[in-house]
């Protein structure tokens, strides 16, 4: 049907708007033929067939499969290991916390650095305290502590040990020794690789009030700890006190990552002279059955020398001496303590000669008492022995002697640990002893 571009005619006479021109097409539209691109569906660009492809088989899968896999596994641990020390950090603020939870806590780092620190700067149970210190020791071991924390740690850890008595007999004319030992006493030994040891800090102290001259000055550097021996004469302090010394120390780092050295607290110590304090009141009361017991626990024990090693010489005067002199054994347990003075009698020699003295503190307590060992003994070396005896003895040979004890006073108030010295005197058995010349 041909179209001539006018408008056609209705029977009832009026004209129609043209048809469009879709409609005016002869038969019907054809639709374009949809082929598959060149790679894709199932042919190659070439026209062959193509297998389908599955992204798990990709080499690149893999790498991405496998630090996937990593990164879950190691950000599962990493979380574990988060809470764990958060649960082990908040543990540390309950008041039942125990000291092993509390050293336990070194091993999540600084996450508890705080919280150690608070538990051992407050004043609580020594037991927590300590605990606290040997956890923050570990932590400062891993280097996980900045120089003022450490500085802190020492500061706060730092105790002294007076030994010495608060007070003395005015009456008291012999020499007083006194003696501290200082540190930190939550350090590691030598050989602890966990935490950080005494040996990696050094000391230095200087006492004053002693009226010593060679102690008012700073003493060398020493490792693992420090110590002060010295001795005071009670007629330096002509009244009775209190009389007051002051240890003063000083503290660096040797060796460790941080280099600081720090100035530690003063720690004073007082004491005093009591004019109604007798010398004689460390005495015990005398008792019979006691001055045997204490008899028989004393005695002079020949020296098993062998023949090959070198013998040991002890001074008899200015012209003889003692080849390998018996020692004093003394049993123990005592009923009563020993601070006295020991002279000896050589047979065929007159008066005594001044053979140094013993001291045997810590005793009357009963044999039976828990962790009392019977059978355990001290025993005494003799010291080079002085006295008149140049023109007593004509020849070498063997002589017998024996040893003497007399309790003295002095020696029993120089001590600390002495409480009731026993107030009698002891005399050993008599044993042969060979003298030969200097």
């Amino acid at each position: 049907m041909k179209h001539d571009g006018r408008a056609a005619a209705d029977p009832d006479g009026r004209d129609r708007m043209p048809l469009p021109l879709w409609a005016q097409a002869e038969g019907p539209r054809p639709v374009p033929e949809r082929r598959p691109a060149p790679g894709r569906g199932g042919q190659a660009a070439g026209g062959e067939p193509r297998t389908r492809r599955h992204w798990m088989r990709e080499p690149r899968s893999a790498v991405w499969l496998v630090l996937a896999l990593i990164l879950g596994i190691g950000g599962g641990r990493r979380l574990r290991w988060s809470l764990r020390a958060r649960r082990a950090v908040a543990r540390l603020a309950d008041p039942d916390v125990t000291p092993d939870e509390i050293e336990a806590a070194a091993a999540f780092g600084r996450e508890g650095a705080w919280e150690l620190l608070r538990i051992f700067s407050t004043p609580g149970s020594d037991t927590s305290r300590d605990a606290a210190g040997r956890a923050l020791a570990r932590l400062w071991k891993g280097n996980q502590l900045v120089a003022e924390e450490e500085k802190a740690v020492v500061r706060r850890g730092f105790a002294v040990e007076w030994k010495a008595r608060r007070r003395y007999p005015r009456a008291l004319h012999a020499e007083i020794p006194f003696r501290a030992s200082y540190g930190v006493p939550f350090l590691g030994a030598e050989d602890d690789d966990e935490r950080i040891r005494a040996a990696d800090l050094e000391w230095s102290h200087r006492v004053v009030g002693a009226r010593r001259a060679t102690i008012e000055n700073a003493s060398p550097w020493t490792r693992g700890g420090g110590e002060v021996a010295f001795s005071i004469l009670p007629d330096d302090f002509p009244t009775n006190g209190p009389h007051r010394l002051v240890l003063q120390s000083r503290v660096r780092t040797a060796g460790l990552p941080d280099a600081w050295e720090l100035d530690l607290p003063h720690m004073p110590f007082t004491f005093d002279f009591d004019p109604v304090l007798r010398p004689e009141a460390i005495l015990t009361l005398p008792d019979a059955a006691r001055d045997a017991e204490i008899a028989g626990a004393i005695r002079l024990r020949p020296t098993e020398h062998d023949e090959s090693a070198p013998a040991r010489l002890v001074s008899l005067g200015n012209d003889w001496v003692l080849r390998n002199p018996p020692r004093l054994v003394v049993a123990t347990p005592l009923p009563c303590d020993l601070a006295h003075a020991v002279s000896i009698e050589l047979e065929g020699v007159e008066g005594r000669l001044a053979a140094g003295r013993v001291i045997v503190s810590g005793q009357g307590f009963p044999r039976e008492r828990p962790g009392a060992q019977p059978g355990s003994e001290l025993s005494f070396e003799l010291p080079p022995v002085s006295g008149p005896i140049s023109g007593a003895i004509e020849r070498p040979g063997t002589r017998r002697l024996r040893a003497i004890l007399d309790a003295d006073p002095q020696l029993g108030w120089a001590d600390p640990d002495v409480r009731a010295v026993w107030p009698g005197s002891v005399a050993t058995d008599w044993v042969e002893a060979e003298i030969i010349r200097r």
